[in-house]
């Protein structure tokens, strides 16, 4: 019985076994690409012979020649609409083309007449749609409107909360009713008074002025572009003279008669400027005479010396030059000894205090100086040295890495009390005392939410402590064996640890007196780590590969330089001089790349089933000379050879393709890739034998459907309006209001800042 139920599954267990096996490849899998003999392209026909030789004649600028061919044109298209056949599509273009002799003015019209019909060819119909978006008042018009749209949105965004909530019942509470209105003001007074829309503007209507000095509009754009000159340069005079009076602050005189003559050259004979300017030159003059009256020094001209001293002397000042602090200090203790109540007691007190350096006990030798420096500066040369020396971040690094330290504590505690306003108060070109009244409120938000902040400061660690980081390392570069070099060391080590910057992290443990062994392992691990990654994204191959390589020789003993060597391996073996990647929706949506004649790919490889063999979504890739790599699905990759003259037209068409892309979609922009370009031009050109295997010729480019690019295209919202919701930490709210949208500024908008 048993031995029959066994007998009775076996062909079940056959036919297990053949679906657990491998699928044999179909023939499209085996060879993706058919390389047949393409059908021969359709010679010109009579139409389009016409067609061409319109073209030369509207070169040649003889419009009434070319408008007998127009006509032909015309009349072939009527006899193939009466045929029912569609037309050639060449009319359009024709008038086009011949409207482009009469001249921009005559032009634009022509374009405003193309874009009212519904029948215009796409790619013409983008291109006067652009011509006419770039024409210089149509241009100034739309700044403008949205400049108006900028100000008026912002101002009315800002009041909009309150409102609604008042509007649906809600009790709104008086002061935030007063925040909000007061808001707007402070907005509305802190408008420039020329905006970069304004300012963009008049550039365009300067551009049209220049363009079209006959026009009928010159005289009414004339006035606006005087208007916004005057706006602008008002500004830029306002903006440089507060630049000098901050120049006036920080005791720059230089600079604050630098700001002034900008001043005077935009408006001149300002009266405030004036007296600015006064009183620069009057602080320079000041500064001049201390600078000269702190080089002076108490003469010694006078003082009586002996042969045997003088000689003393002047070994003593060999020895300054010459000889190590410790010398140095032994032969000033020698010359006070011999001499106590002499002339250079002072000179002999600064110079034995290097005797502390020589024994670095740096803490002994600023506390001498600092005796030194208390001494009266009209009788003492060497009070004016040690007052420098102590004030004097490179020459007393630690005092300064000491207050660096004090003041980072007290911005870490501002900043979890008041957290924004930790700076103090929202300075918007008002009178002190206002700015204080109109931050009291926020003030006291930030108090209220500073247990938050308490909660979130462990995050927030590493935006503090840059200051200690630069007085440190000063003191270090200084005084790498100091002594206070271990202290330091730990402090820079920690801060550096949080700011996840190993490698500063690892030099500063590693130059502690008794580095951690498993924190040293730690931080080469995450170093490791690091640059594993950073060399995965680097696209060149010769860098990825250095970089591979310093991984095994700094970090051999991390789990990361096994996966390095792998890598560096796989990238040795699979190194193609292009990588050039033409994704599977993008050939889907352009089957003439694949096409007979080009790559020639079997359909079956694009229709979705994956029976018969399906292309993978990452597509083809182009490996260099005509070597294409072809990905499939649920099998290894393809690598054939396209015949030369195929491959020739297969770039040709892709570019194309580029090219009618850039001219119909507007979201389309232009992807600078030399590499890529220098590639195709060798194609075009049939220059295929050698590949170009520099690692700076290979060229990562990735072609992509409309789809993968930017997704479904969303029908756009008529009204200027968006739905908000916001939430605050005071209240732990959440409300929905209305907001108007606020245009974003245009791609050349820096060049008006």
């Amino acid at each position: 019985m048993m031995r029959s139920f066994l007998v009775s599954l076996l062909p079940v267990a056959l036919v297990l076994a053949s679906c657990a096996g491998p699928r044999e490849l179909s023939p499209a899998e085996r060879k993706p690409m058919a390389h047949a003999t393409p059908p021969r392209q359709p010679l010109p026909d009579a139409v389009e012979r016409t067609a061409g030789r319109m073209a030369a004649l509207v070169l040649a600028d003889r419009p009434d020649s070319a408008a007998e061919l127009l006509t032909l044109i015309e009349e072939h298209d009527a006899e193939l609409e009466a045929r029912g056949e569609p037309p050639s599509g060449l009319m359009d273009n024709g008038i086009d083309l011949l409207n482009t002799l009469d001249g921009s003015r005559s032009y634009l019209q022509h374009a405003h007449e193309m874009l009212e019909r519904d029948d215009v060819d796409p790619r013409l119909r983008r291109r006067l749609e652009r011509y006419l978006d770039s024409q210089p008042l149509r241009l100034a018009e739309r700044r403008l409107r949205e400049d108006r749209v900028i100000k008026f949105g912002s101002v009315i965004n800002r009041i909009t909360a309150p409102v609604s909530q008042f509007l649906f019942g809600g009790q709104v509470p008086t002061v935030e009713t007063g925040r909000a209105a007061i808001a707007s003001l402070l907005l509305m007074h802190s408008f420039p008074e020329a905006t970069i829309q304004e300012r963009q503007a008049l550039r365009a209507y300067q551009e049209f002025v220049e363009r079209y000095p006959d026009a009928p509009e010159r005289e009414e754009v004339t006035q606006k572009i005087a208007r916004y000159e005057r706006e602008l340069r008002h500004q830029l005079y306002v903006e440089a003279l507060e630049a000098a009076e901050r120049a006036e602050k920080a005791r720059v005189p230089e600079a604050v008669l630098m700001h002034l003559d900008r001043a005077d050259r935009l408006i001149p004979d300002e009266p405030e400027a004036q007296k600015l300017r006064a009183r620069a030159e009057t602080a320079r003059t000041q500064r001049d005479q201390h600078i000269l009256e702190s080089l002076g020094a108490r003469s010694l001209v006078g003082i009586r010396l002996d042969p045997e001293t003088k000689a003393e002397l002047e070994q003593l000042a060999v020895v300054v030059l010459q000889a190590p602090f410790d010398e140095i200090a032994r032969h000033a203790a020698a010359w006070e000894d011999r001499h106590a109540a002499g002339p250079l007691l002072d000179e002999m007190r600064f110079l034995k205090a290097y005797w502390y350096l020589a024994q670095d006990q740096e803490d002994e030798f600023v506390r001498a100086l600092t005796e030194i420096a208390k001494l009266d500066l009209r009788q003492s040369n060497m009070a004016r040295h040690a007052r420098r020396f102590l004030t004097d971040p490179e020459q007393n690094p630690y005092a300064f890495y000491r207050a660096a330290q004090r003041s980072d504590r007290r911005d870490r505690v501002r900043w979890i009390m008041l957290g924004p306003r930790a700076r103090g108060r929202i300075r918007r070109d008002l009178p002190r005392p206002i700015e204080w009244i109109l931050s009291i409120p926020s003030f006291a938000v930030s108090l209220a939410t500073s247990p938050i902040r308490l909660l979130q400061y462990r995050g927030a660690r590493p935006q503090f402590g840059g200051a200690v980081l630069d007085t440190g390392n000063r003191y270090l570069a200084h005084f790498p064996g100091g002594q206070h070099a271990d202290e330091v060391n730990r402090v820079l080590e920690k801060l550096y640890a949080i700011r996840r910057q190993w490698s500063q992290a690892l030099e500063h443990l590693q130059a502690r007196a008794d580095p951690d062994p498993e924190k040293t392992a730690d931080y080469r691990e995450k170093i490791a780590k690091r640059t594993l990654a950073a060399a995965r994204m680097q696209r060149r191959l010769d860098v990825r590969a250095a970089i591979y390589r310093s991984i095994l020789t700094k970090y051999e003993d991390t789990p990361q330089a096994e996966q390095a060597a792998t890598e560096l391996q796989e990238l040795i073996r699979n190194a193609s001089p292009q990588n050039i990647r033409l994704s599977k929706e993008f050939l889907k949506q352009y089957p003439q790349l694949w096409a007979p004649g080009a790559l020639g790919l079997h359909p079956e490889l694009l229709d979705g089933d994956k029976h018969n063999g399906e292309i993978a979504e990452e597509g083809i890739t182009l490996l260099g000379r005509t070597v294409v790599e072809v990905s499939l699905v649920d099998t290894e990759s393809v690598v054939q050879n396209v015949p030369r003259e195929n491959f020739i037209r297969f770039i040709a068409a892709l570019e194309e393709v580029s090219y009618q892309r850039l001219v119909i979609d507007e979201r389309e922009r232009p992807e600078p890739d030399p590499q890529r370009d220098l590639f195709f031009e060798r194609a075009r050109l049939g220059l295929l034998e050698d590949a170009d295997r520099r690692p700076a010729a290979r060229s990562n480019a990735v072609f992509m459907s409309t789809f993968e690019k930017y997704g479904v295209r969303r029908p756009g919202n008529i009204l200027p309006l968006e739905l908000v919701l916001q939430g605050g930490l005071e209240d732990f709210g959440l409300a929905a209001f209305p907001r108007i949208r606020v245009p974003g500024q245009t791609p050349d908008a820096f060049l008006y800042r």
